[in-house]
Order: C-alpha cells, then sequence, then structure tokens
C-alpha cells in the first residue's frame, strides 16, 4: 500500500474519531427535544456484566466479521475468551489475599471484528468519564431533589481488543480519557510507539518476533526464494515489512508480496492463488494475514483444488486453529504456523466444560453459541443468527436442546489466548491492590481517594511495573508488557 493510500486511512481513522466524540457529546449531554422519554424505544447495548465496586471492561469479538456487519458467533476466539475473562474476574474475587474488601466487577461488549463496532461499544466505558454533572445540584419542579435513572459506571481500565485494528482504534479513543488498555492478542508492531498509544500495553508479544522466526524458519530450510501474502490493515502490513527487513538479512528473496484487501471475497482469494500460481519457481508462500482471510485463502485452495502446490508458512492469526482447516485438510497439508507459546489454565478448563445456558445468565451470548455448538434451539424455539451478515435474522428449524449437552474437547483444545486474558485481569488486579495499599492505608475496601480511579496513575505507578507470579510458574511482570518479556 502506498504512503498515500495510508495517509488517506489515517484521516479517516481521524474522522471516525471525530464522529465518535461527537456521539459521545450527544450521550453524555443530549438536546432537551432529543432526550427519549420511552425507555422501550431503545434496544438496549449487549453486555456481559459483574457487579462491582471497581469495573473492568472487556472487548471481545463474540461474533465474526460478516459482510455488511457482525457474522455467526465466534466459539472459540470469542465465547471461550469471554469466559476466561469472567473466570479470572470470579477467581480475584474469591481471593483472600488480593483487593480485600473490594469486589472486582466486568463490563464486556461485542467487537464483531470491527473497528467501528469496537468504537460504538466503547462509548459506554467512557460515558462516565464525561458525564461529570452533579444530579444533587438539580431540582424537580416540585422542590424535590432530581434522582438519576441510571449513573454509568466508570471503568477502571478495558482488557482488549483482539484484532490490531480494533485496538488501534479503541486505543485512539480510551488515551483521551486517560483509561489504561491491556490487549491479550493484538501483535502489531504499531502499538508499540508510546508516542501515539501511550495507555495501550499487551500481554502478546508483537510482530517484530514473529517476523524473525518466519525468516529463521525459511532459513532453516534453505528456501532462498518465497512468495508472501498479507492483510491489509494494521496487522498484515507492519508484519510482511518486517519479514522483508529480517529475509533481506538472510538473502532470501521475495518473488511476490500480494495484498488481501479488508473487502475481500471469494473472487479475491481465487485471484491470489492465480497470481501465486505464475510465480513457477516461488512454492514456498509466507501468509502473514487476519484469520479469516487464512481462511477465505484454503476454502479457495480447496474449491480451485490447489493442493500440494505450496508450502504455507504462517502467522498466528492462522496459527494452531482447527477450524480453519477442518474443510480443508488437503490445502492446508505441509503447512508450518506459528502459536504463540502459551499453557492452559487447568482450573478454567474446568469451569468452561461446565457451563450451561440455564445457569449462565451472565453472558448474553452463550445461549446462541450453545445452539450453534449443540445444532440445536434452546427452549423449542426455531435457532436464530441474529447477526448474520448484517441482514435479517436467519431461522433454522432444528432438534430442541435438552439441557443436558456437554461441552468437549475431543476436536479442540483450550483457546491459546487463554493464559493472556488471564494474565491481563490479574495485571489489574494486582495493580489495584497496590493502588489500594498506597492511598488507603490500614483501610479495606474503595477509600475516598479511590472513589474515581486515576487512569494516569494507575498506569505509571503500578500497571507498568507490577510483578507477580502467574498460575502457569511464569514470573510475570510489566513495562510495556509483552515488549518487556522479549
Amino acid at each position: 500500500m502506498g504512503k498515500v493510500d495510508k495517509v488517506s486511512r489515517l484521516a479517516g481513522q481521524v474522522i471516525l474519531i471525530c464522529k465518535v466524540l461527537m456521539l459521545v457529546a450527544d450521550v453524555a449531554f443530549p438536546p432537551p427535544q432529543l432526550v427519549e422519554t420511552n425507555t422501550n424505544t431503545t434496544a438496549p447495548i449487549m453486555a456481559a456484566k459483574i457487579d462491582g465496586h471497581i469495573i473492568i471492561g472487556g472487548l471481545f469479538p463474540i461474533h465474526n466479521k460478516g459482510e455488511k456487519g457482525c457474522g455467526a458467533i465466534n466459539a472459540d476466539r470469542g465465547i471461550e475468551r469471554l469466559e476466561a475473562f469472567l473466570f479470572t474476574i470470579d477467581e480475584i474475587n474469591n481471593s483472600s489475599t488480593l483487593l480485600p474488601g473490594i469486589t472486582l466487577g466486568a463490563s464486556a461488549y461485542d467487537t464483531c471484528g470491527r473497528a467501528p463496532y469496537a468504537l460504538e461499544q466503547s462509548l459506554e466505558f467512557i460515558r462516565a468519564s464525561i458525564s461529570n454533572l452533579d444530579p444533587t445540584e438539580f431540582y424537580c419542579s416540585d422542590g424535590s431533589k432530581a434522582n438519576p435513572v441510571s449513573i454509568p459506571t466508570a471503568v477502571a481500565g478495558v482488557v482488549g481488543g483482539s484484532y490490531s485494528t480494533v485496538s488501534i482504534q479503541v486505543a485512539n479513543l480510551l488515551r483521551l480519557f486517560k483509561i489504561p488498555q491491556i490487549s491479550y492478542a493484538s501483535t502489531s508492531a504499531s502499538l508499540s510507539d508510546k508516542s501515539r498509544y501511550e495507555f495501550f500495553v499487551r500481554t502478546v508479544p508483537p510482530d517484530d518476533l514473529q517476523a524473525k522466526a518466519l525468516a529463521d524458519i525459511v532459513a532453516k530450510f534453505n528456501w532462498s526464494y518465497v512468495a508472501a501474502v498479507h492483510s491489509e490493515g494494521e496487522y498484515g502490513e507492519p508484519g510482511i515489512d518486517q519479514f522483508k527487513v529480517e529475509a533481506k538479512s538472510k538473502n532470501i528473496c521475495i518473488a511476490a508480496d500480494i495484498e488481501i484487501p479488508i473487502s475481500a471475497t471469494n473472487a479475491t482469494y481465487e485471484q491470489v492463488l492465480k497470481d501465486l500460481q505464475e510465480k513457477h519457481e516461488a512454492k514456498v508462500v509466507i501468509v502473514f494475514v487476519r484469520t479469516e482471510d487464512a481462511m477465505g485463502l484454503l476454502n479457495a485452495a480447496t474449491r480451485l483444488n490447489v493442493t500440494g502446490k505450496f508450502v504455507w508458512i504462517a502467522s498466528d492469526a492462522w496459527g494452531n486453529r482447527n477450524a480453519l482447516v477442518k474443510n480443508n485438510a488437503l490445502a492446508a497439508q505441509g503447512a508450518i504456523t506459528l502459536e504463540l507459546q502459551s499453557s492452559p489454565i487447568t482450573k478454567f478448563e474446568e469451569y468452561f466444560l461446565n457451563l450451561n445456558p440455564r445457569t449462565n445468565r451472565r453472558n448474553p451470548w452463550f445461549v446462541e453459541y450453545w445452539e450453534d455448538e449443540h445444532k440445536c434451539a434452546w427452549n423449542d424455539k426455531p435457532h436464530v443468527t441474529p447477526y448474520s451478515a448484517g441482514g435479517p435474522p436467519q431461522y433454522q428449524p432444528t432438534r430442541p436442546c435438552q439441557g443436558d449437552e456437554r461441552l468437549t474437547r475431543k476436536l479442540t483444545s483450550q483457546e491459546s489466548k487463554t493464559q493472556f486474558i488471564y494474565d491481563a485481569v490479574y495485571a489489574f488486579a494486582h495493580s489495584l491492590d497496590r493502588m489500594q495499599r498506597d492511598l488507603c492505608p490500614g483501610f479495606r475496601g474503595v477509600c475516598s481517594k479511590m472513589k474515581k480511579i486515576d487512569g494516569e496513575k494507575l498506569l505509571r505507578d503500578y500497571l507498568l511495573n507490577i510483578s507477580f507470579d502467574s498460575c502457569v510458574n511464569v514470573k510475570y511482570r510489566t513495562e510495556s508488557c509483552a515488549e518487556a518479556q522479549q
């Protein structure tokens, strides 16, 4: 992508942020003529919530990205990651030593893998920061004091997002309100720029290391002539650029570098494969693409019967995801993929496999996940996929769910980013714990100095300097989180 295109995209991001801020102003201070008098006329934003004294926000791709909006339910990257977040909050609240007298709460939203949609959801995190009017200063016509219908709850920090494009847009918004953000999956090297993303940290290493690993693999097998495919955006572009730097240092030639646009279609993926086939000598293909693009590429390879023609060397977006290769075994045969090193959380495994729609009321998307996982309809209702491609609900008559279906790990393993979510929540908890001990000495619970969390102080004095022992026997330390662990 040329410099002009990148400048245009940056300008678009600025315009999008400005529009969001205008919307924020309307939310915080609506003009009298626009105030809703009937609360039932506006559908509430869906969220998974846990009540608490201090709230941690969460952003997860509960649904896949659809062609026009949100797509189908995202089982592992969405639901399982959300449940890992909620599980960790529960574990911290059950601790007798961490945050004594304080209940940690949660407020988690769906991003659908789309930056504009994620920004809209993130408005809920900042409403309290801008709604600073004191309702006790206002009186009703009969002389009584005004009571607010609802008071927005400020968040101390946000865990998320998943995709780098989402995290970049959300980081641009949260920094304006000095709200710390920890991502568990966004690996774009662009996010390491602290002059632009000073309130962003992460529990995963940046893509610089992946690019080096990909080049090392190519060199190890003495491959000197390769092709490359990357996704448009903040994941694929910086990633493949860094690979080119590493490849040049190892005398690896790149025959072609093909970009998959954000609005890719089946025809796009098929054309990518045809372009690759024209480079007859380049049998090894470096794949630095988003998950949906990896799926599109493999699906196209299966349709075109392009099997055994390429050796795929792919980044962590492909990783160990069974969903990508389940119907594309021949097309993916022989692929070498990277996955960030992590360890399963044993206690979460037991928790997740015993979840049931009857008892899991705090996750508003769990029934939809259950229906999709077991191919049944809850409460004898037709199966509904309300987010399908942003269009009308898709009704698929199915057998009724019995409620005694069981989640298993026969075909899948624990989601690979579970540990990074676990560490992100604990990083906030330990930072808040130390902050409470410093600001409220001898006090159990939230004292007056912590009624409103100073996000900049939380980040600078605690979050960037925290150190604790993770449950997987790893010493966890943040400076810029994973950047400090390179």
